[in-house]
């Protein structure tokens, strides 16, 4: 067994070697697919030492795990997914079930969602460069963001970011990242991810991973305060010409008392999609020019989806792939 040091004091910049590691404003979230607190084995009082944490001998390196992390994302250009979409939301009646939903994600952090009912099409979403659009066809409606901004506790950036890429791993320091458990019997291990030097030094995000090739099973992001803000848990894997990618994702959002669950029948990955799916300005343009109204979602009067496929029109009717 290898010892290691299980946080970080105030003061410290580094953990102590040897070091293995392996690692109301809410309408908008539940066009997305997502949890429970974990808490963290945290750091003690100021400046007081750390216990040290056995890990077993054959545990992998923090540079290794993030290495198979970076390579997996690596493979990634972009996806399209057909689904399903649940949400559970303070302003909305009960678990709201699009079955019809189509997903088109093309990294970093580009996304286009639209949801159907009973074969309408009842929203488009769009992500890109920090804005967002959402138009609701069927009220010839839509709400626009043009740059990042913040929901509560999260920002529209931090919704897209925790679904599908919450790290750059190739960026991150190892010398800031800690494992903090590993069960050789089930390939899975615990890290912690620090940011900030000295004083400064903050718990940023816990990821419970599987491996290798390492994918991440949960996901959970803190604020400064060490509140949880965002818990992502991910799950029924598949393997694609080396690319793993979840098929169901989960998300929950506590500060703003929000959950979605998406579950993707049929995936394509790296196919062929049009770029003019993410084109923000352009989409914007048209929803003016044909006098849609603009709306503030945070006061929206849709309390369920069926608000949104009520009086449907025929040209939002399509079939469903």
């Amino acid at each position: 067994m290898t010892k290691h040091n299980a946080c970080f004091t105030r003061y410290a910049l580094r953990p102590v070697r040897p070091f293995l590691t392996v690692c109301k404003p809410s309408a908008l979230l539940w066009l997305l697919p997502a949890v429970l607190l974990v808490s963290l084995t945290g750091c003690v009082h100021l400046g007081t030492p750390c216990e040290p944490v056995e890990l077993p001998a054959g545990a992998p390196s923090v540079r290794d795990v993030l290495a198979s992390l970076t390579e997996n994302e690596a493979r990634l250009h972009n996806f399209k997914a057909t689904g399903t979409i649940m949400v559970k939301l303070p302003e909305m009646e009960g678990i709201q079930v699009s079955r019809e939903s189509v997903v088109s994600f093309a990294a970093p952090d580009s996304l286009y969602v639209l949801g159907r009912r009973y074969g309408t099409r009842i929203l488009n979403l769009i992500y890109d460069k920090d804005s967002f659009l959402i138009e609701f066809p069927t009220r010839r409606e839509y709400y626009y963001r043009p740059s990042e901004e913040s929901l509560g506790s999260v920002t529209t950036a931090d919704i897209v970011r925790e679904m599908f890429q919450p790290e750059d791993w190739k960026q991150l320091n190892p010398r800031l990242i800690q494992m903090t458990a590993y069960d050789e019997e089930k390939q899975t291990a615990t890290l912690v991810l620090w940011e900030g030097s000295g004083v400064a030094l903050r718990h940023k995000r816990t990821l419970k991973l599987q491996g290798a090739p390492w994918v991440v099973l949960e996901n959970i992001l803190y604020n400064e305060s060490g509140v949880p803000v965002a818990r992502t848990n991910k799950s029924h894997y598949y393997n694609n010409n080396d690319l793993h990618y979840p098929t169901q994702i989960e998300c929950t959002f506590p500060q703003e008392d929000v959950w979605m669950r998406f579950i993707m029948r049929k995936v394509e990955t790296n196919g062929e999609i049009d770029p003019a799916l993410f084109d923000i300005p352009a989409k914007l343009s048209d929803l003016i020019y044909k006098k849609h109204k603009q709306v503030d979602l945070f006061r929206s009067d849709i309390t369920s989806l069926d608000d949104l496929s009520a009086g449907t029109a025929e040209e939002n009717q399509d079939p469903v792939p």
